[in-house]
């Protein structure tokens, strides 16, 4: 395992625990200041404490999970209602041993078992919307889906299928539905989401969908979109729209109490690969977070995605296909998409 890899697969890890160390130095020098000042001990740990879980939170939130912005609020308040519970705990545990050596020692080596638990929880509620990268594989053509696996492996946070029929593109290859049993196959340990472009959906939804985990369907389709989520919902599967321009937006209003997530198609023609990102994306993600339902969904953003724009698109999700799988090294851009850092070749 080179030094690329290991930063990549423990970033997280690694970021929480120097942030972790820079908080509690933050919090003893605090708290040796305010002892200086007031000589209160109680007043002194405690205000150090909630200074140090601010600083926490904010540079875990923002810089080492990179939750979206929509979601920084609610990650923040799990954070602070985690630390303040595991704080509880050690002072509990304080007062029945007491001290080691000094408040500072025992207050590092408590913390320090407390460790584990702490980030455990914070993984699966306070940063769970850290931003995830998907990579698109088409269900058309006959791409060697096993090679593409040992090319990419499991380095993809999701798996995001691409199903095009000639409904949106008279020139598409035929669909081989039978392609995302292989893909689950493939990638079993992955969320593995489907986006059908084709104005006949319903077709494909009856034979993909007890592979997936997620179905978009656009909204300028021949059959009734409520009547398609309803299916799709009913049948154990979540469910997602597709929003393409501005006005698409009013959608999430009418349906928001049966999707679980909205796909912004980020290129201007659907069903094409290899198109560019369309920079006024931009307005229509700032749009959809400031949507009254926002909290409810997730959102996530595919189209010419690469290491120049996934900076600015504020959302939980990304997706990028020929950035990726058009490279020398598929793995490597991966990681770059999730780190927005450069890495040597793995």
């Amino acid at each position: 395992m080179n030094l690329s890899f290991f930063k990549y697969r423990y970033r997280f890890l690694l970021g929480y625990i120097f942030i972790g160390i820079l908080s509690i130095i933050l919090e003893l020098s605090i708290r040796y200041i305010l002892n200086e000042i007031f000589s209160l001990n109680t007043f002194s740990s405690f205000s150090s404490f909630i200074l140090g879980v601010l600083f926490a939170s904010w540079f875990n939130t923002k810089y080492n999970f990179k939750v979206s912005k929509s979601k920084i609020n609610r990650a923040l308040i799990y954070f602070i209602v985690i630390s303040f519970i595991s704080y509880i705990f050690q002072n509990l545990i304080i007062s029945i041993i007491g001290n080691i050596s000094s408040y500072e020692v025992t207050r590092i080596v408590i913390s320090a078992g407390f460790f584990w638990v702490a980030y455990l929880f914070h993984l699966k509620f306070s940063f769970r919307d850290y931003k995830k990268v998907g990579v698109a594989i088409y269900a058309n053509g006959v791409e060697d889906l096993n090679s593409m696996f040992n090319e990419i492996e499991n380095y993809p946070d999701f798996i995001h299928i691409d199903i095009v029929d000639y409904t949106m593109n008279e020139s598409a290859d035929e669909v081989l539905s039978y392609k995302t049993e292989v893909i689950k196959a493939f990638w079993n340990s992955k969320f593995i989401e489907s986006h059908i472009m084709s104005k006949e959906p319903m077709k494909w939804v009856n034979e993909i969908v007890k592979n997936v985990d997620r179905i978009y369907i656009h909204l300028n389709i021949n059959e009734n979109v409520l009547d398609v989520l309803k299916f799709i919902k009913k049948s154990g599967c979540e469910t997602g729209i597709v929003i393409h321009e501005k006005d698409d937006i009013k959608y999430i209003n009418m349906y928001h109490d049966i999707i679980d997530s909205v796909l912004v198609l980020s290129i201007k023609n659907p069903g094409y690969s290899g198109q560019k990102f369309r920079p006024e994306t931009i307005d229509i993600i700032n749009l959809i977070n400031s949507n009254k339902f926002r909290n409810k969904i997730s959102l996530n953003v595919d189209g010419g995605i690469n290491q120049g724009n996934v900076n600015l698109i504020d959302s939980e999700n990304v997706v990028s296909g020929s950035y990726v799988l058009n490279s020398k090294n598929p793995k490597e851009k991966i990681m770059v998409l999730q780190t927005s850092s450069q890495y040597e070749s793995i």
